[in-house]
């Protein structure tokens, strides 16, 4: 299977956000931490670990331009 197309469990997003929570606005933290104690589609639990992938080293551009892409797949989601 390619690595890029893995399906990754609530427990490996809810990993990857506790390794990288110290980068991220509070705010959008929790509401991250919310939309995953919802039921949460397979391809946005892909989406959402893609997103955090590396976020410790982005650029504090590239870093807000990931924030927005996540809070746009939580507001899309019901977080």
């Amino acid at each position: 299977m390619d690595p890029r197309t893995a399906d990754h469990s609530i427990e490996d997003v809810s990993r990857r956000l506790e390794r990288q929570s110290q980068w991220m606005p509070a705010q959008l933290y929790y509401q991250f931490e919310e939309l995953l104690s919802l039921h949460v589609d397979q391809s946005i639990l892909n989406e959402l670990y893609i997103a955090l992938k590396k976020y410790d080293v982005l650029t504090d551009i590239e870093r807000d331009e990931r924030n927005e892409s996540i809070q746009l797949l939580i507001d899309e989601n019901g977080a």
